[in-house]
């Protein structure tokens, strides 16, 4: 794990190294080649104004204009020229860079050539090259490179800078051609920067994207030539070596320069750096065996007792005690180990008591059953003995009684339907009407179709019997009752309303709010209570009961329950 993190970390640093170096470098290099250009602009802008001296000379357009044509008087003609000359002597002292200027007339023809060095006059194919360059242009200065003739060089040839203009009068008419031969040094001393050591590759285009000066041979331009239109900054791969290339143009004189920088130097920086990694990771991987052999003596006797305790407690024995040596982590962990096996314990008599218990009351509710079971079964006998002696309103009442006896007796946690807790409801209602209360109205409105609902058991009775002993307490004639289910919203409502004596604020309060404490007595209150708090037990906060009344005007309490389909199960419809 540690020979990993390291190795890991190791690569996330050389990583890191090497962009945040070849971003530098790039940054750094693209400003470079930015003041490069900079610096280009103002040796093409120094040629520009030096021929524009020539080209706006009168004296020089009148001895174009007369050289077209045959001149009578020689002496005149030979004055002018030496004029011309000396002008063009004066223009090559301002401007050393420049080592010839050829005057053509409008005829094609040199009239005067003024040079110094050994570079003489382009070949014909570049001069030709030249003045189609220049057909478009209308006094801009064209640019592009040539072979000329040379003195010194062993071939007799020699590459030079050529720089073309029509000659325009102040007027705008043209009066003939201008044309200034350069050695290539006019660019490749502002570029000596960027090609330092020889390491560095640049090409610099003209504005007609002809290739103006490159310091590469002949397959290494033709590459260059190729990334013209690429994304800048970009790497491209040169005889092996990674070169990094940026790109500036010159607005508006139109020229590009593509500088590229070359990365082995970074290259190999980076290998040194990996190398000091891997020593520095022997290291650590040596010093990490060591520190792990040193401090396994300390940690194996306490993990050794450690283990042995948690083995004898899977065995079921929560009585055994690791010793503590230490008050380090370890010792920490044996006293941990000591107190958990110590409550586990508790806990396990705890509970072992808890469940004793839990059987001896299951064995009293029983127990307790007994007698009401025996008291349904003696309703069930009274019922069919009064049935068969005629006697059949006494024996439908007691048949009520007894179908309320064994609905009772099931637990409140299973399930009924919507139909049968409305038949125990009929039932109730059947018992007060004909022991205590008198004739009520009663309506019941439930489509067929929801009747086999299920819902839990005895939400209905406590409601209904609030209604017996509250809302119609004092009353004697015109008592209605109405019961209505229907479904909204993917939901089962019912609705229990009545037209008693109504509550007041307080009272309502008192039933609504979980907090409110009943007054003392106040059964029907729990029974309401605990239908409120079943249901949001069971049903979650979605669902509820809201209670409407006002005094003396009635009562009505709305349920909301979710929709529940399916059958009931035998264990749900026997007896319990």
């Amino acid at each position: 794990m540690v020979t990993l993190a390291f190795a890991l970390a190791g690569w996330m640093v050389y990583r890191s190294n090497i962009q945040l170096m070849e971003d530098e470098i790039s940054k750094q290099f693209s400003i470079a080649n930015e003041q490069a250009l900079a610096r280009l602009e103002m040796s093409f802008q120094e040629i520009n104004r030096v021929s524009q001296s020539i080209i706006l000379n009168p004296y020089i357009e009148l001895f174009l204009r007369e050289n077209s044509v045959p001149v009578s008087d020689s002496y005149t003609q030979f004055k002018n020229r030496k004029y011309v000359e000396e002008q063009l002597n004066m223009l090559l002292v301002d401007a050393p860079s420049i080592r010839s200027v050829f005057l053509y007339n409008e005829n094609g023809e040199m009239t005067v050539l003024s040079k110094t060095g050994a570079s003489g006059e382009p070949g014909t194919d570049d001069l030709t090259r030249m003045m189609e360059k220049l057909k478009p242009h209308r006094g801009n200065m064209v640019w592009g490179r040539a072979k000329a003739a040379s003195t010194i060089d062993p071939d007799g040839r020699r590459t030079v800078l050529v720089a073309a203009r029509r000659m325009l009068n102040e007027k705008l008419i043209p009066y003939g051609t201008m044309v200034m031969v350069m050695e290539e040094s006019l660019v490749s001393k502002v570029l000596r920067d960027l090609t330092e050591n020889g390491s560095g590759k640049v090409l610099l285009l003209e504005p007609m994207g002809g290739m103006l000066y490159s310091n590469t041979d002949q397959s290494e331009m033709e590459q260059l030539l190729q990334l013209t239109e690429a994304n800048y900054p970009r790497y491209v791969k040169m005889n092996g070596i990674t070169y990094l290339f940026v790109r500036h143009e010159l607005i508006p004189a139109g020229f590009t320069l593509y500088g590229g920088a070359s990365l082995q130097e970074i290259q190999r920086k980076n290998k040194d750096i990996i190398q000091v990694l891997a020593f520095a990771g022997i290291g650590v991987i040596l010093l990490s065996a060591l520190l792990i052999t040193i401090s396994t003596r300390t940690l194996l006797t306490p993990l050794a007792h450690l283990m042995q305790g948690l083995r004898t407690v899977r065995s079921g024995d929560f009585t055994v005690r690791v010793r503590v040596d230490s008050g380090d982590e370890l010792g920490y962990i044996g006293d941990s180990f000591n107190s958990m096996a110590e409550q586990v314990s508790e806990l396990i008599n705890k509970v072992y008591l808890a469940q004793i218990s839990q059987r001896e009351s299951e064995l009293k509710a029983i127990q307790a059953q007994l007698n009401p079971h025996y008291l349904h079964n003696l309703f069930n006998e009274l019922y069919w003995k009064l049935y068969s002696n005629d006697q059949e309103e006494v024996a439908l009442l007691i048949n009520a009684i007894s179908e309320m006896l064994k609905y009772s007796l099931k637990s409140v946690q299973t399930d009924t339907t919507l139909g049968e807790e409305l038949h125990q409801i009929r039932n109730y209602i059947k018992i007060q009407t004909e022991l205590f209360t008198g004739e009520i109205e009663t309506i019941i409105q439930a489509e067929e179709s929801l009747l086999n609902l299920r819902m839990m058991r005895s939400l209905l009775l406590p409601v209904v019997e609030n209604v017996f002993v509250h809302a119609f307490r004092d009353m004697e004639k015109d008592r209605v009752l109405r019961i209505k289910a229907f479904v909204l919203n993917e939901a089962l409502h019912i609705e229990v309303a009545d037209n008693g004596c109504g509550m007041d604020k307080e009272t309502l309060r008192t039933l609504t709010e979980a907090e409110a404490v009943l007054p003392d007595g106040n059964k029907t209150g729990i029974g309401y209570k605990s239908v409120l708090r079943r249901i949001q037990l069971v049903y979650g906060p979605a669902y509820g009961v809201e209670i409407t009344s006002s005094k003396g005007k009635g009562t009505v309490v709305h349920m909301t329950l979710p929709i529940k389909f399916g059958t009931l199960g035998s264990h749900e419809e026997g007896n319990g």
